[in-house]
């Protein structure tokens, strides 16, 4: 989450519930979100480094974009690959390419599950970096502060009848390093909640901004969150669907294919 940055990007999980905070009420409020938060300030108009393997234009603005005055809106999406296996509840098997890179961090942030510790601490281990087991516990480690935030044990399943749904946007990757096998990926998202006998969230979260670090690692992408990689996440020009410079920067909207 938030490439995990331990100096300054930290990911932390908030829950925000309007009216109470007791889950119990969660009923009777009918509103329920989640987000995660950049923690801290990166530093934008960074050139990009080397392109991952496989890189195209779709991944990275090419020398001549500049040429055609394209938006993230106009410009063709990124056609996003499907896991190729599935472990623990979450998709793995993700080509080594920027395009495997960027379907994996999408399909990642999207199927994290958010509320039940357990579930969540198999799913971070199914894709973290064997040699960065930090990444395990602080994705646990934010579930429960969630957990604790809402009045629940630290421990425990999602309570009945609350129900998320992550839909990435649009995303942005840039290597790391000269060999492209170390990637950050930028996600745009917007997060519902849907409550039993309630319906869906009025007031869902919309366009936040976060980052996973990944590595080409036992031959799949992998979470990682070593400092020596994290500590050169800069981030990106601002998201904007319209702006020819977002699209310039990077951003490109995806889609399931």
């Amino acid at each position: 989450m938030s490439s995990y940055d331990s100096k300054a990007r930290r990911a932390r999980l908030r829950l925000a519930v309007v009216g109470i905070s007791a889950v119990a009420a969660l009923a009777l409020v009918g509103t329920l979100a989640i987000t995660t938060l950049s923690g801290g300030e990166d530093e934008p108009g960074k050139p990009a480094a080397k392109s991952p393997p496989g890189a195209s234009a779709s991944s990275s603005p090419s020398p001549t974009a500049s040429v055609k005055e394209f938006t993230p809106a106009t410009a063709a999406r990124i056609p996003l690959l499907k896991a190729t296996s599935s472990t623990d509840g979450i998709g793995t098997g993700f080509e080594h390419s920027a395009l495997g890179a960027t379907s994996a961090a999408v399909s990642y942030w999207e199927d994290l599950d958010l509320l039940d510790d357990v579930i969540a601490e198999k799913q971070w281990h199914a894709i973290a970096a064997s040699d960065s087991p930090d990444t395990v516990d602080q994705g646990v480690s934010e579930v429960r502060k969630v957990r604790e935030g809402i009045g629940l044990p630290p421990s425990g399943g999602t309570p009945d009848g609350i129900t998320f749904s992550t839909n990435v946007k649009a995303a942005l990757t840039r290597s790391l390093d000269p060999s492209g096998d170390v990637v950050v990926v930028w996600l745009v998202f917007d997060r519902f909640a849907t409550i039993k006998d309630k319906g869906a969230d009025g007031d869902p979260l919309r366009d936040q901004t976060t980052n996973l670090v990944l590595k080409w690692h036992d031959g799949d992408w992998k979470v990682t969150t070593e400092a020596k990689y994290t500590a050169k996440v800069r981030g990106p020009r601002a998201y904007d669907p319209d702006s020819k410079f977002a699209w310039m920067d990077g951003w490109r909207e995806v889609s399931d294919g």
